[in-house]
């Protein structure tokens, strides 16, 4: 009998985790500079060395957004893509998940959450609700 043993992604692959019911984005601080790296540097990195993992607790608002349309072969739907501002003064990119029917708009409030891709979940942002 042989053990089989799942490979747990990282925190560069996963930069996510859930905190009190809801997903909150991590991100790095490294000790003596301004600024949070999005996504976390990997646990291998030199870098690691004196820097703390950071909990993106807040609201971002939509930065920017574009959408890709696939070629017809494809035989997908349209993906937009956006850029959201935190206000801890990080820019992350990432896929857009609105409801259908429903356009971007830039200064939407955004929460995270988590979609399927062909390799496993990702995180994507949606507009908030009360919003």
């Amino acid at each position: 009998m042989s053990a089989q043993t799942e490979a747990v992604p990282g925190i560069a692959e996963q930069p996510w985790r859930e905190r009190d019911g809801r997903l909150v984005l991590l991100a790095t601080r490294r000790r003596g500079h301004a600024g949070l790296h999005f996504p976390p540097l990997p646990e291998t990195s030199p870098l690691r060395d004196g820097s703390e993992l950071v909990e993106l607790d807040s609201s971002p608002r939509l930065y920017s957004f574009t959408v890709v349309h696939f070629s017809p072969k494809a035989n997908k739907p349209p993906q937009p893509l956006g850029l959201a501002d935190f206000p801890e003064g990080l820019r992350v990119f990432a896929r857009l998940d609105y409801p259908a029917g429903r356009l971007p708009r830039i200064g939407d409030a955004l929460c995270l959450c988590l979609v399927d891709s062909d390799s496993g979940p990702i995180y994507a942002f949606r507009p908030q609700e009360d919003a």
